[in-house]
């Protein structure tokens, strides 16, 4: 019973802190050795944006894009380009906020590929289908999403995207 106890509190602690941001104003992201120092938070950010639903106007959501894409445009370890993606994937701000947060964490969680941008947008979008698929995240995929979403249903999601 014990164990039981202690392994449910491990697991509601992970849960607590997947759905928390950092001190935002505790980071600096000025220096390119600060942009190094900030990853850890960085993926906390990703995954904090790709495990809560969206709710309008939530300024913890809003705190976490910002420093995010500040993060994304400043790093020197990492390149991200996506301006294909708008077209892709619809121009849906939350949506593209998600692909980013996406992007940084696939990137961040894979270091050793994290230079092939192809495979970096292609994972990006899978862990936003992911996100979209449940319903309990409030997202209305645009038209575009839907079809990826159903070519990637049929094995052939890298030719659509």
């Amino acid at each position: 019973m014990k164990k039981n106890i202690l392994i449910l509190l491990f697991f509601c602690s992970l849960h607590v802190n997947a759905q928390t941001v950092p001190n935002f104003d505790q980071i600096k992201l000025e220096k390119a050795t600060d942009f190094k120092a900030a990853e850890p938070f960085v993926l906390q950010t990703a995954n904090y944006l790709l495990t809560t639903p969206i709710i309008k106007d939530n300024s913890d959501r809003l705190t976490s894009l910002k420093f995010i894409s500040k993060w994304m445009n400043g790093t020197p370890d990492h390149s991200y380009v996506f301006t294909d993606v708008p077209e892709k994937i619809g121009r849906d701000n939350d949506l593209l906020g998600l692909f980013m947060a996406a992007m940084a964490k696939y990137s961040l969680d894979n270091k050793a590929v994290s230079k092939d941008a192809k495979l970096v947008k292609l994972n990006a979008l899978k862990m936003l289908l992911d996100y979209c698929e449940i319903k309990e995240n409030n997202v209305r995929m645009t038209k575009q999403l839907k079809k990826i979403s159903e070519a990637r249903m049929k094995g052939q999601m890298e030719e659509s995207f």
